[in-house]
This record gives C-alpha cells, structure tokens and sequence, in this order.
C-alpha cells in the first residue's frame, strides 16, 4: 500500500474512531442506567444511607440526626453524672427507671461538642443554641438507617472537562457521604454493581442496580 491509499484509508477510520469514544462517553453520562451525577435521586439515597446517624443517644439529647460527643457531664433528674462512653448511657436509663411518675430531664453542663449529620462538629454553649438545633433537627431530612452496606463497594468516577475515569473504593458510611456529597457539576460516576446491602432483620441482599437499591429503601422507609 503505497503512501496515498494509507492516507486515505487513515482519513476514513479516524470519524469512526472519534465517533466509538464519543459514544462512550455519552454512556458514561447518562445512557447508562447507573450513571449519576451531583443531583440525581440515587446521589440523594447514598448520600442519605451514608449520613452520620445519631439515633443512638436519644435517650440523653433526644435528636435523632446529631449525637453529642463524649465525654459530657449531664444532670439526669438532677442527678449529676458524666458520661465517657456508649455503655454509660444505662445510667441515664436506671435514673429515669427509679420512679414511673416524674418527668425526666436531662441538664447538659454546657460547654458541649455536637456531632451533625454530615460529620461535622459544633460547640454548643447554651440550652438556646441547643434548642434552635434541635429544631432544625425536626425539619432536615434524615438518615436512612433501615439499610446498611455492606463494604467495600468500587465507584467508577468520570470528569468531564479532563475525561478520565478513577475507581474510587468506599470502605464506611463517611466515605460514601463524603463522595456523595462533594460531587461537582463536572463529575458523573457508577456505582460497581453487584453489591450487598443489609435490612434491619434480614440477611444480606444482592443489589444489581439502581433502580432496585431505590426499591429495597423506598420498600424499607415504608
């Protein structure tokens, strides 16, 4: 084949080339059925599975989307106590166990550290501050604790300016809402299906996309 032919036959492929990587990446931003970005509703469940859940000392702050960082010095029906770990927290209980018709109260001794959904921290210095984020509290939108992942799950993350592709490993909760939650505009990812979701009080289930990962939550808040 002489220099000419090559060329012309050099002229004809490249279209095609160009137009299979194209094609590619249209997949990746959307034709794919698992392919999300920033602001899809899928974005919005992992990000929400992956929120910090602080349901877990209710019973001493009574708000389910924030927990209070130990150690804190409470009154618990004006009984002093300090609490230093998760296990303390039946001490609280004992306390409001010991008569069926009080009201119990828990006092903080402020200052005291609150940890918030998105793992942030904030000082709290009086019983206003904490009131005012407690009410905020009862209007955000909450974690989605009836499923967990079960992890490691692989991310394929695309950039759309630099079209490059990076795999991405989430090993925990703040791992997933962190990715989720600082995804930019420029960004679209895919979630490396097959992965195994647990439902509080049954065993692990296989997940194969999308659509039903939705299905199982909206199944589960129900």
């Amino acid at each position: 084949m002489n220099f000419s032919l090559k060329k012309i036959v050099f002229l004809i492929l490249l279209p095609i080339a160009i137009f299979g990587c194209m094609k590619e990446i249209d997949l990746t931003e959307g034709e794919n059925p698992n392919s999300n970005n920033a602001n899809s509703e899928t974005t919005n469940y992992y990000k929400r599975v992956g929120m910090y859940d602080g349901s877990f000392d209710d019973l001493i702050d009574n708000i389910s989307c924030s927990s209070v960082k130990l150690p804190v010095s409470l009154l618990a029906n004006n009984i002093p106590l300090t609490i230093t770990k998760i296990a303390d927290y039946q001490l609280v209980s004992n306390i409001f166990n010991l008569s069926p018709i009080d009201t119990d109260t828990v006092v903080f001794n402020f200052p005291i550290t609150i940890i918030n959904q998105d793992y942030s921290q904030t000082s709290v210095t009086s019983q206003s501050q904490f009131n005012n984020l407690s009410a905020l509290c009862n209007q955000a939108i909450g974690a989605i604790t009836c499923v967990d992942i079960v992890y490691p799950i692989k991310i394929s993350l695309y950039n759309t300016t630099t079209e490059q592709t990076t795999i991405i490993s989430i090993v925990n909760d703040r791992n997933l809402f962190d990715f989720m939650a600082n995804l930019s505009v420029k960004e679209v990812y895919s979630v490396q299906y097959p992965i195994n979701v647990k439902i509080i009080g049954n065993a692990n289930i296989s997940v194969s996309g999308d659509i039903q990962l939705k299905s199982i939550i909206n199944d589960c808040l129900d």
